[in-house]
């Protein structure tokens, strides 16, 4: 046990290094604490991390965000003795940045490093990157080195993947707004190859078919293959070091970082009616005048976002871009919720695209490279979704069905759905199985019931707030003021929250399938719903990027 005397020195000594951190540039590292080491032994000795790792903690503290590692990593992890290594690294890479090189054999890093803390921003991280000249240098690098040539697609590599990550969440609304045409137009030709040439590059869906997430396991399929699947790469993970774990970090797909970032550039551009008059919209015809200076006036993608708003911390929105980049090692994902009920619910509205099919088969047989894009077809997309969710608990099925996966049991059409009074019941023909699925409140979607009562033959066993959810089924229509256009039916994979949605005209009726849309994509941490969609019917040989934002009602 140290003498009192020693202790109070130490005491003051961690006061006054901490008190000089209010005066010093924001990303500096404590500029008092190595001339106190250097002063003797005994104050080196006091000072180390090695025999006192709590001060390197508590400067960490004052530094940097600490509310998302304390609910996303298991109290092991989070020791005194682990924060001297992050503080250090974290110093070294904001450094890296500051120099401005793109060309930095330790960008990579700083990079990786950035990514972490963005993931992890409340109200200090965000600034320590700023404050560096992160975005300069981010425009930099994808004028200069994401861009390789004219007509050459962009590499898929570590330090890209990471470039393009970092571009779309440090980008603001302030930002788009004070950029030159010039500039928006170049930054656009540069992510274009990127959002829609989802072929050529990783995406989750790599090792999962969105056909057999509909349809379930061992079944028949209910709905056509598209008529075409490309193999893309698997997803690109790096190994990490973290808070004392070592594991693999996947990084998010490319094409998703990209493709959020080119529309919110395209939002500058106002959608141009044609110079004939419209029809109106009971006559059928496709858009009216009014639906595209609707469009105009309030489908936005929106940025990643810088205040709370209603949120508890920042960092929460970040959670499932965590859980997806820590996917396959459940000692790092144990503590988050895995579901986040009423992210869905409400209304969408957005933007797809999509290339002229004579691009799209050259871009897939190799024949064209991103020169040769020679336009793109761009459609207003608005729908209102609801979820119904599946609790893990006895009342799900009937006695004796059993039901240990959540794709045991394809997912039927909703024409065989029974609607309940507080959801719906999914019957199954192959097994006979009938599973109830809890309609969340759409005015106050993300509260769980204390209880449900159902009044069918699947009895009345409680669901409490703390029980897990298991599965979750989506339907919705288009977001019209008359007879809908499109209907859609889906689900969520719980475990990353990959979201598969089928659309189809409403007046083909569902059990008749001669042609549909499939899309596929994620909410990212800006709120916005992002991925791919594939016309599947026989003869369609072209996909696109599409990219929503819930209405603020």
């Amino acid at each position: 046990m140290s003498p009192p005397r020693l202790d109070f020195l130490q005491n003051v000594m961690e006061d006054l290094i901490l008190h000089s951190l209010d005066h010093e540039p924001l990303s500096s590292p404590p500029r008092t604490l190595l001339p106190l080491m250097l002063t003797c032994r005994h104050f080196h000795n006091l000072l180390c991390p090695t025999n006192n790792p709590h001060l390197y903690r508590r400067i960490f503290y004052r530094k940097f965000d600490s509310s998302a590692i304390a609910r996303r990593f298991p109290p092991s992890c989070i020791v005194s003795s682990r924060f001297h290594p992050e503080l250090e690294r974290r110093f070294l890479a904001l450094r890296c940045i500051k120099l401005g090189d793109i060309h930095n054999p330790q960008l990579q890093k700083a990079f990786l490093v950035a990514f972490i803390m963005l993931l992890e921003h409340d109200a200090l991280n965000h600034r320590h990157l700023v404050d560096v000249g992160l975005p300069a240098l981010l425009d930099k690098y994808v004028a200069e080195r994401l861009h390789r040539g004219l007509n050459v697609w962009p590499i898929e590599d570590t330090c890209n993947v990471l470039a393009v990550a970092l571009f779309w969440h440090m980008t603001s609304q302030d930002a788009l707004d004070g950029e030159s045409i010039d500039s928006r137009n170049k930054v656009m030709d540069i992510l274009l190859p990127l959002s829609f040439a989802w072929f050529r590059y990783s995406f989750p869906e790599q090792g999962f078919d969105p056909l057999f997430f509909i349809n379930g396991i061992s079944s028949t399929p209910r709905l056509p293959p598209p008529t075409h699947s490309p193999v893309h790469p698997p997803p690109m993970t790096v190994p990490i070091d973290y808070m004392g774990h070592a594991f693999d970090l996947r990084l998010p797909a490319i094409t998703l970082s990209a493709s959020v970032a080119y529309f919110a550039q395209l939002d500058a551009f106002p959608l141009v009616p044609p110079p004939y008059d419209l029809p109106p919209r009971e006559d059928g015809g496709g858009l009216t005048a009014e639906e595209i200076k609707r469009y105009n006036g309030s489908f936005r993608t929106r940025p990643v976002p810088r205040d709370l708003g209603s949120l508890d911390s920042l960092s929460t929105c970040h959670d499932w871009d965590w859980l997806r980049a820590v996917a396959g090692d459940p000692f790092m994902s144990e503590p988050i919720r895995r579901y986040t009920p009423g992210i869905l619910t409400g209304n969408w509205r957005g933007t797809e695209l999509a290339p002229y099919e004579s691009d799209m088969t050259r871009f897939m047989t190799g024949d064209a490279g991103p020169a040769d894009f020679t336009g793109q077809s761009r459609r207003p997309v608005s729908f209102g979704l609801e979820e119904h969710v599946r609790y893990a608990n006895p009342r799900s099925c009937l006695a004796g069905d059993e039901w240990d996966d959540p794709c045991h049991i394809p997912l039927s059409p909703p024409t065989s759905w029974t609607r309940k009074e507080d959801g719906i019941e999914v019957f199954d023909e192959r097994s006979s199985a009938k599973v109830f699925y809890k309609t969340l409140n759409r005015e106050s979607p993300g509260e769980e019931p204390e209880n449900v009562e159902d009044d069918s033959e699947l009895g009345a066993a409680s669901t409490t707030a703390d029980q897990e959810i298991v599965d979750v089924i989506l339907s919705g229509k288009s977001e019209l003021d008359l007879q809908p256009a499109w209907v859609y039916w889906g689900r969520v994979r719980v475990s990353d929250g990959l979201v598969v949605l089928i659309r189809l005209p409403n007046e083909q009726g569902i059990r008749r399938l001669p042609r549909y849309s499939i899309y596929v994509g994620y909410v990212l941490s800006s709120q916005n719903l992002v991925g791919k969609w594939k016309y599947c019917f026989p003869g369609a040989q072209w996909e696109g990027t599409w990219c929503l934002c819930k209405a603020e009602e």
